[in-house]
């Protein structure tokens, strides 16, 4: 659950950034973590979760120091004893934005998973501090995470929506509105993406489905707004109004039914209302957005 907000606080915002095409398109991203985090004066925290993590950390904080950030520290938590190193815990107190970077969430989050750094974290948020994930590290923004598809990458002989499809991990628990698909490549078409976000939603309809095409984020803010940034465009589904699933009959031969379910396609601008549960085109004044808000990239 996402921590309470203290008296005279604003809930910071968080940032959904998917791994991007080339290294111009993840500048373009990081950017409107940068801007969140307070720009010039903004303080970082990179909370690195394996070894392939830490090299790209390495990159990202090149980048911000190049945009001539405040300060930059890199967190290793590639174990669950550097997790719980107490120098970890100044940095994201003192910090006023949050990265997490992991090619492996669910190993990540049994590293950080009840650890004072996952609370501080989680509080950091909670007090203002806007906190991003990066790669398939932003599921670990999320309460519940998508771990696994079941059907091997070239296995045509599975139904779209067969049953037992996913499997279900806990994150951090930063949004308990939203289920996020990071799966890797093989598995990220888009039939197999939107498969694996219907048997999500059809779970629990309370939750939002979400996910991202390369070169595109998403931001929740304090008001349950999500908002699309970026190149391309974003699926959302909603299950709301779900009226019959019936993905509880384990024992089913058939594939899965779901009446009522329903499927936003957003660009750059758009938003969702989570609570209203309500998507939005962008104001006229917010057209066209060429995903470079701060400084031009070359």
């Amino acid at each position: 659950m996402p921590a309470p907000v203290p008296s005279g606080y604003t809930r910071g915002a968080l940032l959904f950034i998917p791994a991007c095409q080339d290294e111009k398109g993840e500048g373009h991203l990081l950017q409107y973590f940068w801007e969140e985090a307070g720009a010039y004066g903004a303080r970082i925290a990179i909370v690195a979760g394996d070894a392939d993590s830490v090299a790209a950390a390495d990159r990202c904080r090149a980048l911000f120091t190049e945009w001539e950030t405040d300060s930059v520290e890199i967190l290793s938590v590639t174990s669950r004893e550097e997790a719980l190193h107490p120098d970890h815990l100044e940095h994201i107190d003192g910090s006023t934005g949050i990265l997490l970077l992991g090619e492996n969430p669910v190993r990540m989050a049994t590293f950080l998973g009840g650890t004072p750094l996952a609370q501080a974290i989680r509080r950091a948020n909670a007090r203002g501090k806007v906190a991003a994930g990066y790669g398939r590290g932003a599921a670990l923004l999320c309460e519940h995470m998508i771990a696994h598809d079941h059907r091997a990458a070239d296995d045509a002989h599975h139904p779209f929506l067969h049953r037992h499809l996913i499997q279900f991990a806990p994150g951090l628990g930063l949004t308990n509105r939203l289920v996020l698909d990071t799966i890797p490549t093989e598995l990220g078409d888009g039939w197999n993406r939107l498969a694996r976000l219907l048997h999500a939603v059809a779970y629990n309809p309370f939750l939002v489905g979400l996910s991202l095409e390369v070169d595109t984020g998403a931001a929740i803010y304090q008001d349950n707004t999500l908002e699309i940034f970026g190149r391309h465009s974003a699926l959302v589904v909603d299950g709301a109004g779900v009226t019959y699933t019936d993905i509880a009959d384990f024992r089913s031969p058939n594939p899965l039914s779901l009446l009522g379910m329903k499927i936003h396609a957003l660009a750059a601008n758009f938003t969702y209302h989570l609570q209203e549960r309500t998507a939005h085109p962008p104001k006229s004044s917010d057209i066209p957005q060429d995903a470079v808000p701060v400084k031009a990239l070359t």
